[in-house]
């Protein structure tokens, strides 16, 4: 099975709310590209409409992505104009499929799925692999990590109470290997609040290249950097020793770097022992991947 991304961003004069709630009334998601007229037309023959609609688009890609590759049993995020996220399981493949309403009102939905389609109630529970995917202008795409895939196979077992999905543990040997980046990030970033330092917020941008944000201490008013590595990425503890204020470095793979005195290592032990004793402060996502691995 795959995970998908796919924008609702519809063409016709009902509107972005409307087309939204059109698709959750009829448990389907899609594009547009309709063939004009006031005739309702259904057809799960694909040469049937290329041959109608390719006198009228130049290109029809993203239709026929969705003709090869959506199928049955596969997983699709959207999001609706207020930013609700809704998690999709693909009850069919391709068809082209419009009705009386959406002819009547302008809704530009036509080339669609079908789907059993639930509301992510908690934001903090969509991982920031997926939120990402939405930065992306393309209409719909897959979204290939691993972490991200199995991640959407467990919270739709949850969603909809049933097991509808193996979720093999054995691939991950530590909940680092699950989390994103920016949820790593996040969990050093809440943990050294704990520790009274305070996160300058516009100081956590992506062009910021050494560091991923800067921190204040509450009482000493001390200054200090932050950097995170992932997946078995590695930091160069001496690239730090000429930092005038303190550095914190975490990595999710052990270090073995030698120590300067303005550097501070973050040990794998140190978090661990955090999200165990503070998880109902971590975000839904993250308690989600410790349930998944438990």
């Amino acid at each position: 099975m795959n995970v998908y991304r796919i924008h609702i961003r519809p063409g016709g004069t009902a509107g972005h709310q409307a087309t939204f709630q059109y698709c959750l009334k009829n448990n389907v998601l899609g594009l547009g590209w309709r063939i004009p007229g006031k005739s309702v037309i259904r057809t799960k023959d694909w040469n049937e409409y290329y041959r109608k609609a390719s006198k009228i688009y130049d290109k029809l890609n993203t239709c026929q992505y969705i003709q090869k590759w959506v199928a049955d049993g596969d997983l699709v995020w959207t999001r609706d104009p207020a930013g609700q996220y809704y998690l999709a399981y693909v009850t069919s493949g391709w068809e082209y499929w419009t009705s009386q309403e959406s002819v009547d009102q302008d809704i530009d939905i036509a080339n669609v799925f079908r789907c059993d389609i639930r509301k992510v109630e908690a934001l903090d529970a969509v991982p920031g692999k997926i939120i990402a995917c939405f930065r992306a202008p393309r209409a719909i795409q897959a979204t290939y990590d691993p972490a991200a895939v199995a991640y959407s196979k467990y919270l739709w077992n949850e969603l909809s109470g049933k097991q509808i999905y193996e979720v093999s543990k054995d691939e991950y040997s530590d909940i680092f290997m699950l989390l994103d980046d920016e949820e790593t990030e996040d969990v050093v970033f809440m943990y050294l609040q704990t520790k009274d330092w305070y996160v300058v917020p516009n100081s956590r941008k992506a062009d910021t290249m050494s560091f991923e944000y800067y921190l204040i201490h509450r009482t000493s008013h001390e200054r200090a950097y932050v950097q995170v590595k992932t997946q078995g990425a590695t930091l160069n503890t001496s690239k730090y020793s000429n930092y005038k204020d303190k550095v914190f470095l975490f990595q999710s793979k052990d270090h073995t770097e030698d120590d300067f005195e303005n550097v501070t290592w973050i040990s794998k032990k140190e978090i661990l022992d955090f999200m165990e004793s503070n998880k109902g402060l971590l975000p839904e996502a993250i308690q989600n991947k410790l349930d998944l691995l438990e």
